[in-house]
């Protein structure tokens, strides 16, 4: 019987491991999983894709989406340290749900 492994390709700086969807769940497809080059656990979205390429693309947006966050909260941070924003300017900014 054919085994198939999860796919890990480097994106950003990431690395992102693309596997197809086996919960047990009449849902079939491809799910991600994308580690950040300083954290050792993965982070996802918890969506099933269609199949490799949807999955792959929702991948990287997954990552752009992380990247800019970040690079977004060091600013905040460095206008609340500098007084540039009120502490609830900065939990205003920053809550991304």
């Amino acid at each position: 019987m054919l085994t198939l492994s999860p796919s890990r390709i480097a994106y950003q700086g990431w690395h992102i491991e693309i596997a197809p969807y086996e919960e047990g769940s009449a849902q079939q497809g491809y799910c991600f999983e994308c580690y950040a080059p300083e954290m050792a656990d993965y982070m996802d979205d918890a969506q099933v894709y269609p199949d490799w390429e949807a999955a792959w693309a929702a991948a990287q947006s997954f990552v752009d989406r992380e990247i800019a966050i970040a690079a977004f909260i060091e600013l905040a941070n460095d206008w609340l340290a500098t007084g540039r924003i009120t502490e609830e300017e900065y939990w205003s900014l920053t809550d991304f749900e």
